[in-house]
């Protein structure tokens, strides 16, 4: 959550409002749900609720993102993320990074947490012994997150497309007005 948190403040400072915002949203999302009463107190119940919730923040607040528009940056600063090839460069990173997590997801069976800890956790009666991954096990829950990832990424081109359409409709203006 802090990390969807921080990364999409930069994103929309940056100039990617759509990205941003949707992982902004994902983190709001995935934040309210600790405060929901469907998790019972059960860790498994609290991850599902934080991903539907976080998905739900993300596609609303990514749509609302995109709605804002590419024509107004943020603080009057120039948008390089929201531009074509950095929005190429990130929305590639985007499904790298995102496949990459979803398949150690899909991989963490073992009763490890190794990769994120550095800690090898190997007594039984840890609340960690099973996996620190613990609720992301099920495939409907994995095939939201495939989503997920797939809309970030998409959002990034969408706005990149905005952008370009922008800069475009400016050139062909300043050049009617300058003949």
């Amino acid at each position: 959550m802090i990390g969807c948190l921080f990364v999409g403040w930069l994103l929309v400072l940056g100039g990617a409002r759509a990205a941003g915002a949707a992982l902004v949203g994902s983190s709001i999302g995935a934040f309210v749900s600790y405060f929901t009463p469907f998790h019972s107190g059960h860790l498994e119940s609290l991850v599902h609720g934080a991903v539907i919730l976080g998905s739900v923040g993300l596609v609303v607040f990514g749509l609302a993102g995109l709605a804002l528009g590419a024509d107004a940056p943020p603080f009057g600063v120039d948008a390089p993320l929201g531009r074509y090839p950095m929005a190429l460069a990130l929305a590639s990173g985007t499904v790298v990074v995102g496949t990459l997590m979803i398949l150690r997801i899909h991989a963490a069976a073992a009763p490890t947490c190794s990769l994120f800890t550095g800690l090898r956790v190997t007594n039984s009666s840890s609340p960690f012994a099973a996996s620190c991954l613990r609720g992301f096990e099920d495939p409907w829950l994995q095939a939201m997150l495939t989503f997920n990832v797939a809309f970030l990424a998409l959002l990034f081109l969408v706005q990149a497309r905005q952008a370009t359409r922008l800069v475009q409709k400016q050139e062909q203006e300043d050049a009617a007005w300058a003949q």
